[in-house]
């Protein structure tokens, strides 16, 4: 009998969540704050200078002979490139590429090798590619990009992974909260671009890839030591707790492994409109992901250290409205409130209305400040997503969550790179300036914002019948 410990294992566990995705999101989003700092600003055009800078030094004159003009922004962050806007749409792009491919296995992957190690084999493999761009990148772009490729590649496994491990730890009054966890990846954000434009800035962009990995090797050895697949599997766990999780969960979750039927997925409706949901989602962030480091160095005009903080800031709003959203899910559970009252509820928070703020956003002009504030608005009411279509994968399947997962996260991961493919191709045609920023937001905000009222319509939250298919059974020996 194992003996009764002093703090909850599953809450160890939601710990392990908040780090997997924090850890995943620095190598995913790290390039977006250092390819600013690796290429001439402008392309080949070596005296380029942001819109905003222009427009600020115009109004500045104060001699009536004066031909001063602005200087463009210098910083001393290493070697330059004069990769144009089309390159580096591709570069921001090339990780989701991988991503894509590596999330539709995903959860077959995490459910048959176990979570735990195929998310401890993903991050080490992705923590080695991280430094490996460093050396990568003066050799051509295009091995960049391949390397890029490959960390998204191992990327893709991650999350549905973690979809399993929450299925298997997660009792119905706390999901939302385990669910809520999934944030981490905002805290990742928001500390890649803190870290990243400080380092970078200090140290040049190296540093700038470096500095992740390292955190890659402590996040690993913590990892190893304090995570299990399941509740019975874990090393540190009580009797006690193992018994309580199992009652809770009330035969929902099976322990045999089993094929999972994507003949009766594909043909859910409630799956393809969780699958549009999600969709708009991954296209709402990764314009903000992308987008906004790009759109506040190069057009309000903010170096490298100032842009990585106040690109942070909407992100880590959203950290911390996503776990006060997860709480208030639950105590509305508790309440007694149906789960599609809840769901649907949230999805104005969640979807429309930062659908609608981020299509807005260039009315702020140059102000940096009220690009800020309108940025922090839309980022951190789409923490409600742990409570709408990061939850309903369970919802409709908990056996499942984890195939499900991946398979929504391949479909919705080409809008990782159809956003930084939209941005290149709109900046090469308009330049860079409030006409094309304002398309770039307004595209983003539209999409945004349909695939909620979508599924306000049609969305379910039932658990479906193909939940319970019948599994294998337990292999035994023969003589």
């Amino acid at each position: 009998m194992r003996e009764k410990t002093c703090c909850p294992i599953r809450y160890v566990m939601m710990v392990m969540v908040f780090m997997t995705t924090y850890i995943n999101y620095t190598t995913r989003s790290n390039l977006s704050i250092s390819l600013p700092a690796m290429v001439i600003p402008g392309g080949h055009d070596k005296h380029f200078v942001p819109e905003c800078k222009r427009e600020e030094a115009a109004t500045k004159k104060h001699e009536a002979n004066s031909t001063t003009t602005a200087k463009p922004i210098e910083e001393d962050t290493g070697e330059k490139f004069d990769w144009d806007e089309t390159v580096q749409g591709q570069l921001l792009g090339g990780y989701f590429y991988g991503y894509l491919l590596g999330s539709l296995p995903g959860g077959m992957v995490a459910e048959n090798l176990g979570p735990v190690w195929t998310i401890f084999g993903a991050t080490l493999i992705s923590g080695i590619l991280n430094s490996v761009c460093v050396w990568i990148a003066p050799v051509h772009w295009a091995g960049l990009m391949v390397v890029r490729f490959l960390i998204g590649l191992v990327g893709g496994l991650v999350y549905p992974a973690l979809q399993t491990l929450i299925g298997r730890w997660a009792v119905p009054q706390e999901r939302t909260v385990f669910v809520a966890c999934l944030m981490g990846n905002t805290l990742g954000t928001s500390m890649t671009w803190v870290i990243g434009g400080i380092v970078t800035r200090a140290y040049k962009w190296p540093w700038g890839f470096h500095i992740f990995s390292l955190q890659i090797v402590i996040f690993l050895v913590v990892f190893y030591l304090c995570s299990g697949d399941r509740p019975d599997e874990h090393r540190f766990i009580g009797e006690q707790e193992v018994n309580f999780i199992k009652e809770c969960q009330a035969g929902t979750v099976k322990k045999t492994k089993g094929i999972p039927p994507f003949k009766e997925i594909f043909l859910s409706f409630p799956f393809w409109t969780l699958c549009i949901l999600h969709w708009g989602n991954l296209w709402g962030l990764y314009t903000q992901l992308i987008c906004v480091p790009k759109f506040m160095k190069e057009y309000i005009g903010q170096d490298i250290k100032k842009s990585g903080v106040f690109s942070s800031l909407p992100s880590f709003a959203r950290l911390i409205l996503g776990f006060g959203f997860g709480f208030l899910g639950d105590f509305l559970k508790r309440k007694k409130y149906k789960r599609i009252i809840i769901l649907k509820g949230f999805l104005f928070v969640s979807h429309i209305i930062p659908g609608i703020l981020m299509g807005l956003l260039t009315l702020a002009k140059c102000d940096a400040t009220a690009a800020i504030v309108m940025l922090t608005f839309s980022m951190s009411l789409n923490g409600a997503v742990v409570v709408t279509n990061l939850a309903n994968p369970t919802d409709l399947s908990p056996n499942f969550a984890g195939t499900i997962f991946g398979i929504i996260s391949f479909i919705g991961g080409v809008t990782g790179f159809i956003v930084p493919s939209l941005m290149g191709a709109l900046l090469n045609a308009f330049g860079n300036n409030s006409k094309s920023w304002s398309l770039v937001f307004g595209v983003g905000g539209a999409v945004y914002t349909g695939c909620g009222i979508f599924f306000l319509i049609f969305g379910t939250a039932t658990t479906q019948p193909w939940n319970d298919k019948e599994e294998k059974p337990p292999e035994t020996e023969t003589t």
